[in-house]
């Protein structure tokens, strides 16, 4: 069977009314309201209600918490009206409804302690008047916290409900500064402290964040918490299944084949490519939700959630780092993959939480002891890596520039061959590891970029990559007397030797002419044809030697 939507042809879907995707607003009512498209996940979440009490989920940002705890809350409130037709309007209790206290921590400003503390407050204190709940906001938030349970138990004559939301928000958030993120720290101590002192006030507790630090109440002090982040039965509770994908999305897969002219098959091979490869217990799989529905919605392939997934994560990690991070070889212990230290980060978890890095499998040790193995998990992430540590180093270098800019231009213009190889191989040479972990394509795009890079922090007028009838110049580049033409060839064939390519370069300028438009000019004409070939001496560590050629041409 086929549906057909605005005269096109789709694949059978079980939900096969269309849905719109909205990728702002994530509240759940304003999702059925609206008629969005929401992917039903009360199966599991109805599981996880009947079999825990106090809950804590760790997922990286963008990765459908806050749509979660929307739920749990409209749940608990009794609106029956907005779960129609999903899978927990005929087993939910819809006779018995409870009292909601939900905090969303990254919405409170936490960039100095003080802030923390002030909005802390004012969050309690203004959740205590919508409820005509009185407080002395005099006091401070974590006292006024305890207060606010007691009274709203006592208003309904029944237990509460807590949610918190991105709990770490305001650690992470500051995980570069280590006092201010252990100022933080503190005061979300003794906020959280209080749900142990409430505990007979309280029905249901759910938490989540991006990373389980160790050594906040929330873990340390309160009545067996149940971590559910590397839990079997609720591995797929966030992000979505190969079969919801097909389920859900089967008309917008075939929308965005027919507008690429691919197949169906084809385009849903892409989206695995893209956006799959998450897995939370090393058997099960799902993709990002952000991006996958991004990519459906607007009808293109990009890189959508690094750039909302705060990269500087990973750049402040590697930036600080005197010892390199294996990425071949990652393997660590449940204890150590699902607790992280404020004040002593280890890489390998904070790359897990913030979902940079995901579980590949999951095994026994010789000690019996539960291992997991990592991986990047798929193409946008991996290339996310790759671009924003390109673009971190590229700024790095800059200050460099600055000092040697008059050497390098005069290297140039008196036909200095040796003395420009010698710079560029160091310049080559400080490229970090990191960006070598990459494929020969991205390793020459990247020294081409370095190069491009160099001449711009000269101040020269330059154009890259520039179109012409007879093929494309690699750069282009002049002051107020001088024009420079310049091919660049790069090789990492152990056969190819660098006078070869450097000749092949200087040939190419020469066979199209790329000189011809500016012959006649009042310019001084120079040919610059340079080779760089990388010898690779382990599976991280590269050497690339330059060599070029220069040319005046006599008009």
């Amino acid at each position: 069977m086929e549906n057909n939507i605005n005269g096109k042809s789709f694949k059978s879907s079980k939900h096969e009314k269309f849905k719109k995707i909205m990728l702002g607003k994530q509240t759940f009512e304003f999702l059925i309201e609206n008629d969005f498209l929401y992917i039903d996940k009360t199966r599991e979440i109805y599981n996880l209600i009947n079999n825990e009490n106090t809950v804590f989920l760790s997922r990286p940002r963008r990765f459908g918490k806050s749509l979660l705890v929307s739920i749990l809350e409209n749940l608990f409130l009794g609106n029956k009206k907005s779960f129609e037709g999903l899978y927990i309007h005929d087993y939910w209790d819809w006779s018995v409804n409870y009292p909601v206290l939900h905090l969303d921590m990254s919405t409170l400003s936490n960039k100095t302690n003080e802030w923390l503390e002030l909005t802390l407050a004012d969050y309690i204190n203004e959740f205590a008047r919508d409820h005509d709940i009185e407080l002395n906001e005099k006091l401070p938030a974590d006292y006024n916290f305890a207060v606010l349970i007691k009274k709203l138990h006592e208003t309904a004559g029944k237990k509460i409900v807590v949610l918190i939301d991105e709990y770490d928000a305001p650690i992470l958030d500051n995980i570069d500064d280590e006092d201010l993120a252990d100022a933080n720290r503190k005061t979300l101590q003794n906020f959280y402290m209080t749900l142990k002192n409430s505990d007979k006030y309280i029905e249901f507790i759910f938490i989540t964040g991006i990373s389980k630090f160790i050594h906040t109440s929330i873990f340390s002090k309160l009545n067996n918490p149940r971590d559910i982040t590397l839990s079997e039965e609720y591995s797929t509770i966030c992000g979505i299944t190969h079969v919801e994908l097909e389920s859900y999305c089967s008309h917008y897969i075939q929308s965005l084949a027919d507008k690429e002219n691919m197949k169906y098959e084809e385009v849903l091979y892409e989206i695995n490519h893209w956006y799959d490869g998450y897995s939370f217990d090393g058997e099960k799989r799902v993709f990002n939700p952000y991006s996958t529905l991004s990519a459906l919605k607007i009808g293109e392939f990009s890189h959508y959630w690094f750039g909302t997934g705060t990269p500087h994560f990973l750049i402040d990690i590697l930036k600080n780092r005197k010892e390199d991070i294996d990425f071949e070889n990652m393997i660590i212990t449940e204890t150590d993959l699902n607790e992280i230290d404020p004040m002593n980060i280890e890489d390998l978890p904070l790359l897990f939480q913030g979902g940079y890095l995901t579980i590949d499998n999951k095994f026994k040790n010789e000690m019996h002891e539960t291992e997991y193995s990592l991986k990047i998990p798929n193409f946008e992430v991996e290339q996310a890596y790759k671009n924003n540590l390109t673009k971190f180093y590229l700024n790095e270098i800059k200050e460099d520039v600055i000092d040697s800019q008059i050497e390098l231009w005069e290297y140039i213009k008196k036909g200095d061959c040796e003395s420009l190889s010698n710079y560029l191989e160091i310049q080559f040479g400080e490229i970090p590891y990191y960006l070598n972990l990459t494929t020969k394509r991205e390793r020459w795009k990247i020294k081409q970029t370095v190069f491009i890079t160099l001449l711009k922090n000269l101040g020269f007028k330059i154009k890259s990559e520039e179109p012409i009838n007879q093929g494309r110049i690699d750069a282009i580049f002049r002051d107020k007397n001088l024009i420079v033409i310049t091919e660049v060839k790069y090789t990492q064939d152990e056969r190819k030797t660098l006078d070869t390519i450097v000749d092949n370069a200087l040939n190419q300028i020469h066979s199209k002419q790329y000189y011809r438009l500016y012959k006649n000019k009042k310019y001084e004409v120079i040919l610059l044809a340079i080779g760089f070939k990388d010898t690779k001496i382990n599976k991280k560590d590269i050497i690339t030697e330059v060599k070029c050629k220069i040319e005046k041409l006599n008009h």
